[in-house]
């Protein structure tokens, strides 16, 4: 399909050259052969009054019975050419043989004819109140030669016009026509393929974008699938250990103990794909969140965070070190993901205990540092990336530092990664906010 529409392109691209210069072309090769037709004629013309003039005044002191035969043993250039008659005392007095050409009695201004085959210049002269009409008919073969030419070079202007046009529609359409086919047969077998540059122009910066595109569109290929499997994984143990609790309820539902003890870890499991889901929801939806900012106070969000994961007992301990008056201007609920996230990955990623630090300079700055090895610095950018896996990575939906970037952007806020020499600090940066008491 694409083909055809490249091959009507090409038509159009030639046709509307064609059409454009041809006419150009006609417009001039017509003024031209106008002007000099109309210059030949106008010298024929010129000529034409000297001579009759010069008749003229041979017989212009003639009686009327003696202007024929005077008129027809007089000679000059041409005659053979001019038909004249006499209009004397209301008689007209054919001094040629032309007593069948009406003209001359049609005719009552000076104007010149264009027929087909020849012009036509008719001129009345007025001696001693003696009119003199005079008919001259040239066919002046030169006009009709330099027809000739004109039209035979209009011709060849044209057959060149539509082959020049042909070789440019090529030249730039034919580049196009092998784009589309390598890129059929990349989408078709080979995505880690790439189009052939072979041109530095417009062209070649086409092929460049869209092997830049092909790039992109491979990566997320791939990342979709390791982020599918990952998702995939990331379900199957929490649903696993579900299934496994309900299995030991049946058989142990009398038993309070290990009731409890279902119930709790079931409990556990529950939040666990609430917060694969909610990871999923926001990377999907991130853009169509409403922001609901509020002024929060940082020590009582850790505090509040460091309660929830008391409650799941984990085996790390977090400890929380913030003045009472570092306040930010933020939307909690997606803050409170962001610091989440941030410890799900410590508890992930590190050893030891996990620090959420607040603290004001020219900025409010939340710090959630773990100890550790840190990031190798080559990854440190890459990391923010969405579905980018480092080499020390975990199994995982691998969203978390890309949704929380994102995260901190809508509220305003900076976030960087910064090793130490025993572990990571994840730096947030805030505009700071005092309130008045």
């Amino acid at each position: 399909m694409k083909k055809i529409r490249l091959k009507k392109i090409k038509d159009k691209i030639i046709f509307a050259n064609t059409v454009s210069l041809v006419f150009i072309s006609f417009i001039i090769i017509l003024g031209m052969t106008i002007f000099l037709i109309h210059t030949a004629v106008k010298a024929e013309t010129k000529e034409m009054d000297k001579l009759v003039l010069s008749a003229i005044d041979k017989l212009k002191n003639l009686p009327s019975n003696k202007l024929k035969e005077t008129y027809k043993n007089y000679d000059y250039a041409d005659k053979e050419y001019i038909s004249l008659a006499v209009k004397k005392n209301g008689t007209f007095i054919y001094l040629t043989n032309d007593e069948n050409n009406f003209d001359f009695k049609k005719f009552e201004v000076n104007k010149l004819e264009t027929k087909w085959d020849r012009f036509v210049y008719k001129r009345i002269y007025t001696v001693n109140n003696t009119k003199y009409y005079a008919i001259r008919n040239f066919e002046y073969m030169e006009a009709h030669e330099v027809l000739y030419v004109m039209l035979l070079m209009f011709i060849l202007i044209t057959i060149s016009i539509i082959i020049i046009s042909k070789i440019v529609a090529e030249y730039v359409l034919n580049p196009l026509t092998n784009i589309i086919s390598q890129s059929k047969e990349i989408n078709n077998h080979n995505i880690d393929a790439q189009l052939t540059k072979t041109r530095d122009d417009e062209i070649g910066e086409l092929i460049d974008v869209l092997n830049e595109t092909f790039k992109k569109k491979e990566e997320i290929i791939k990342s979709q699938k390791t982020f599918s499997s990952d998702v995939s994984h990331e379900l199957k143990t929490p649903l696993a250990i579900m299934k496994g609790y309900l299995d030991v309820l049946k058989w142990g539902k009398d038993d309070e103990k290990l009731l409890e003890e279902a119930i709790e870890n079931m409990d556990i499991e529950v939040k666990n794909l609430e917060r694969i889901i909610n990871t999923l929801f926001l990377s999907s939806n991130l853009e169509k969140i409403t922001i609901k900012k509020e002024i929060a106070n940082v020590k009582q969000l850790f505090e509040k965070i460091k309660k929830d994961y008391e409650l799941l007992h984990i085996e790390r301990k977090i400890s929380v070190k913030s003045n009472d008056n570092v306040n930010i201007f933020i939307d909690k609920n997606l803050i409170s993901e962001v610091l989440r996230g941030l410890i799900d990955n410590s508890i992930k990623y590190s050893v030891g205990n996990i620090e959420l630090i607040a603290k004001e300079n020219e900025m409010a700055e939340i710090i959630v540092r773990n100890y550790g090895e840190g990031i190798p610095e080559e990854e440190k950018k890459k990391l923010f990336n969405r579905n980018f896996q480092g080499k020390n990575a975990k199994k995982g939906a691998g969203l978390g530092l890309s949704i929380i970037k994102d995260i901190i952007l809508l509220n305003d806020g900076e976030i960087y990664l910064e090793n130490r020499e025993d572990g990571l600090d994840v730096r947030m940066e805030f505009k700071k906010i005092e309130i008045e008491e």
